[in-house]
This record gives C-alpha cells, sequence and structure tokens, in this order.
C-alpha cells in the first residue's frame, strides 16, 4: 500500500522531531516530540503543566502568535476557564493569562473583525456560547454570553435535557459563526458585527429529531479565495444517530446565510451502524478532497479499537466538488478517538484515545485519503481527548 511506502520513505530520512499538544481529563496537557529516524518513530514526554485547570477539553495551537490556548470543562463545577499560554523553543508552555468562564467549554475558534482578534467558545454542559475579544499578548476579554433553554426534553432525553453546544465554526468568507447543538438538535448561527466583533444571532439552521449534531467543517475549493462560493459545502456529523450530513452554502443577497442539505448518511456510509457506536470529530484532510470523521466504541477493528471513517469528497487537486463517497475504514488504534488532528507535512494522523488514555499517531497518505500503519503511540495519564500538531 503507498501508505506503507510513505512510511518506509520517512524511516530513511534525516532524524526530524514534530510537536504534539495533548489534553488530558486528569488536568495535564502534556508536549510530546515525535522523533522519527532511521530506526523508526518515537513520542517523547518534553514537558508537562497543570495550569489550565482540573480537566482540559479542548487545544488551539496559534503558529503565527506563537500561543497555545487550552479550554478547561470544569467536569466538577462550578466553571471552566480559558488559558493561552506562551510555547517556549523546546516546546514547554507558559502560561500568559486565565479567565474562569460559563462551566463546560468544549470547542473554540478564533476570528477576526475590523483589524481585532476574537474568541468564541461552545459550552456543553454551561448551554451557553460565548465571546471574547482576544489581544496581542493573548488576554481574554469577556464580550458576550448567550445562554440556552429547552422547553422539554428532546427526542433522547437522556442526552438532550438541555441544549448542549458542542462545536465552534467559521464559515469561509469570515462572516458567520456556526455552534452545533446536540441538545437542541439545532446549529445556531451568529453573523460577525464586522467593525466590533460581536456575535449577532440569526435563525438556526434545524436538524431532524434526535441526531443531536456535533461539529462541522466547511469545504471550499482549494485555490478558492475567502470569499462566498456557490461550491460551498458544508458537513457536520450528528452524534446521537452517528450520520454524516452534507449541506449546499448559499449567501443571499440580503446578508444571511443559508443551506440546502444534500447529504444524509452513517458515518460508515451505509444504512447499519455498529451498536453503541457515536461518530465524534469531523475534518477535511489537508489535500481538501476527503472528509475524515471518528467513531467511537464501535469495536470494529477488534475489541478497543475503533475507527477513523474517510469519504471522498473532491477530485485530486481538491478544486471540484464530487459526489461523496465512502472509501473505507481504518483503524484508531484505541478506544474513543474523541478528537484528531492531521498533519499534511508530517503524513500522520494524531489520534486523541479517550478510554485507552493514549496518543496515537498513525501515517496519512493525503493523495488516496487513507491512514496508514501505526508510528508511534505513547500512553498517559487519564482520559485523553484532544491533540493538536505544533511547529517544528
Amino acid at each position: 500500500m503507498k501508505g506503507l511506502y510513505l512510511t518506509a520513505a520517512l524511516f530513511g530520512a534525516s532524524s526530524t522531531a514534530s510537536k504534539l499538544y495533548t489534553a488530558s481529563y486528569a488536568g495535564i496537557v502534556t508536549t510530546l516530540e515525535l522523533d522519527s529516524s532511521d530506526e523508526g518513530y518515537e513520542l517523547k514526554t518534553v514537558s508537562e503543566t497543570t495550569d489550565c485547570g482540573p480537566n482540559p477539553s479542548w487545544l488551539m495551537f496559534d503558529a503565527d502568535k506563537n500561543f497555545l490556548f487550552c479550554l478547561d470543562e470544569g467536569l466538577n463545577g462550578p466553571n471552566g476557564t480559558l488559558t493561552s499560554f506562551e510555547v517556549d523553543s523546546d516546546g514547554s508552555l507558559s502560561k500568559v493569562h486565565q479567565l474562569q468562564t460559563v462551566l463546560g467549554p468544549v470547542q473554540s475558534h478564533i476570528y477576526s473583525a475590523g483589524g481585532r482578534t476574537f474568541f468564541a467558545v461552545a459550552h456543553y454542559s454551561g448551554s451557553s456560547v460565548t465571546a471574547y475579544a482576544l489581544d496581542p499578548d493573548g488576554v481574554f476579554t469577556h464580550l458576550q454570553t448567550f445562554t440556552y433553554k429547552l422547553d422539554g426534553p428532546g427526542t433522547i432525553p437522556d442526552r438532550q435535557d438541555a441544549p448542549h453546544p458542542h462545536g465552534v465554526v467559521l464559515d469561509p468568507t469570515g462572516q458567520f459563526i456556526l455552534v452545533p447543538d446536540l441538545g437542541a438538535d439545532l446549529v445556531r448561527i451568529f453573523r460577525i458585527n464586522s467593525s466590533s466583533g460581536l456575535l449577532e444571532p440569526q435563525a438556526p439552521l434545524v436538524v431532524s429529531p434526535g441526531y443531536g449534531p456535533r461539529h462541522g467543517v466547511f469545504w471550499t475549493p482549494k485555490d478558492s479565495s475567502p470569499c462566498a462560493t456557490s461550491d460551498t459545502r458544508f458537513y457536520m456529523t450528528s452524534e446521537l444517530n452517528s450520520h454524516l450530513i452534507g449541506y449546499k452554502v448559499h449567501y443571499p443577497k440580503n446578508g444571511t446565510i443559508a443551506f440546502e442539505k444534500f447529504l444524509d448518511t452513517t458515518s460508515y456510509g451505509g444504512p447499519e451502524l455498529p451498536s453503541g457506536a457515536t461518530a465524534s470529530e469531523i475534518a477535511i484532510s489537508p489535500a481538501n478532497n476527503h472528509i475524515v470523521i471518528s467513531n467511537r466504541a464501535d469495536n470494529v477493528f477488534g475489541t478497543n479499537n475503533d475507527t477513523i471513517s474517510v469519504f471522498s469528497c473532491a477530485d485530486e487537486s481538491g478544486n471540484t466538488f464530487t459526489d461523496v463517497d465512502h472509501i473505507g475504514l481504518y483503524p484508531a488504534y484505541g478506544a474513543i478517538p474523541r478528537q484528531f488532528e492531521i498533519s499534511g507535512e508530517e503524513e500522520a494522523i494524531a489520534i486523541a484515545l479517550q478510554t485507552s488514555q493514549r496518543v496515537a499517531v498513525a501515517g496519512w497518505d493525503d493523495e488516496t485519503g487513507s491512514a496508514g500503519p501505526l508510528l508511534a503511540e505513547k500512553d498517559l495519564e487519564g482520559r485523553i481527548v484532544c491533540a493538536v500538531w505544533g511547529d517544528d
């Protein structure tokens, strides 16, 4: 297989190292170094910090500013936190600023307006969306909190007892923030005020009852400029029924954003789901021609070995939309792959394995959109819920 060939080629290269940052519900953010040499690959611990809080849930690496941002979910309450870290030359982390926030932050996204930088956050257990100004020194200033309620339990009462915002997505034009809400079966939509950066609520996208939307991602042609295009697509995972949903995106002249559903299939590409399986993370491959999804608790590759599912969505150039077709399933090399991130430069996918308490790094063939063999893995303390690449 090509993935095996790529791995062999990398093994033959001179020794190189790449950084990974991982978050554990045990309260630890770990910097790892992926070393490659003629002997193979190895993940080594560079540093650890407990400065994010008791339950780190999400990490964002900002290469331009050399910051790592960490959300602490605050599983035992009464609040969560946002923390900015400066990344030192060896990959160790120095805390810059920490701000208390609504309970349950689980995903965030940076956006810009009026020449300034802002930060939007989804709060699962806090049933909220918050927004912050972020200054060049990594200091947060709270701007807005939107808190939601349900009139009654949803279709799946034990999971839809309240609104549960789970993701934050910035549209390709930089004009809208989308927040999939697992508890309310909605995608909450905010227009970004172009001068103040404040979030302005719009009519939500309604999702079928019992789906439980989790995370989403936009696709546009690889060589397109960051503006409205008729080829824009929005793809989303729904956790409660393990579906992949696709929408054509329209930008009406009245300054809104609109969605037309064209795809609704399982995250396995067919009608059957393994019992108890739930879709989790979603991403577009670095080549811009594949949709990649992690599936939890399916045990397809053996007990405690779940899956990475890949769909084609564009031609080889990543510029022309094609029908979405399921390519196949690949091992996640552990249990409950809550989150993953693909590095095109490293030709590797890093997978946060929550129940296995491990991060796994596997080869990634960006041409075919397939995960390759296991390159390295590292057991860590606590449930590992996020792993992101940093600069070399």
